[in-house]
C-alpha cells in the first residue's frame, strides 16, 4: 500500500521542515503560506519585540547597579555608625546586609527577576524594621528611599517581562 506523504518544504526563518500545505511554521510561527501582510506583521513584532529586550536588559542592569550602590551604602553607613556609636551589632548586622546585597547583585546576571525580587523585598524589610525601632527613620532620606525603590521595581518589572520573553 502506497503512503500519501504531504510535500515538505523548510522554514524561511528558522529552517524548520514544515508542510507545503501549513500556514504557520510549528517552530517560529512564521507565516510560511500566509499573505505579505502577515508575514510583514510577523518581521515587526520581531524587531519590536527585540527593542523591548534590549529596553529591559538596560532596566535590569540599572536595577543590579543599585544593589551594589545599596550594598555600598549599607557597609559605609555602617562604618560610619560603628565610629559614631562604638556599637559592634550595627556594625556587623550591617556588613552582612551589605554582604547580601552585593551577592544579590552579583547573582542578577543569572537569574535577574529572582535576586531583584529578593533585593527589594530585603529594602522594603529593613526600611520597615528600621520604621520599628525608630519611627523616624521612615522619613529620613525619603527621596532616596523613593529613588532606590523605584529603580528596584523597574527592575523586578523588566525582569519577569524579559523571562515571558525568553
Amino acid at each position: 500500500m502506497e503512503e500519501m506523504v504531504s510535500p515538505q518544504t523548510l522554514c524561511s526563518q528558522c529552517n524548520t521542515t514544515i508542510n507545503t500545505e501549513t500556514k504557520f511554521c510549528t517552530n517560529c510561527g512564521y507565516p510560511e503560506n500566509g499573505t505579505e501582510k502577515e508575514q510583514a506583521t510577523y518581521h515587526a513584532q520581531k524587531v519590536m519585540k527585540k527593542s523591548q529586550v534590549k529596553d529591559d536588559q538596560k532596566r535590569i542592569k540599572s536595577a543590579r547597579n543599585t544593589l551594589y550602590w545599596i550594598g555600598g551604602i549599607f557597609f559605609v553607613s555602617g562604618l560610619f555608625m560603628y565610629y559614631r556609636l562604638q556599637d559592634n551589632a550595627i556594625l556587623v548586622t550591617n556588613i552582612i546586609v551589605a554582604t547580601i546585597y552585593l551577592v544579590l547583585a552579583y547573582l542578577s546576571k543569572e537569574k535577574p527577576f529572582t535576586t531583584l525580587l529578593s533585593g527589594l523585598l530585603l529594602y522594603i524589610l529593613v526600611i520597615a524594621l528600621n520604621a520599628i525601632i525608630e519611627p523616624t527613620t521612615i522619613f529620613r532620606g525619603i527621596l532616596v528611599k523613593i529613588f532606590i525603590l523605584s529603580f528596584l521595581i523597574k527592575g523586578v518589572y523588566s525582569a519577569s517581562q524579559n523571562a515571558k520573553d525568553q
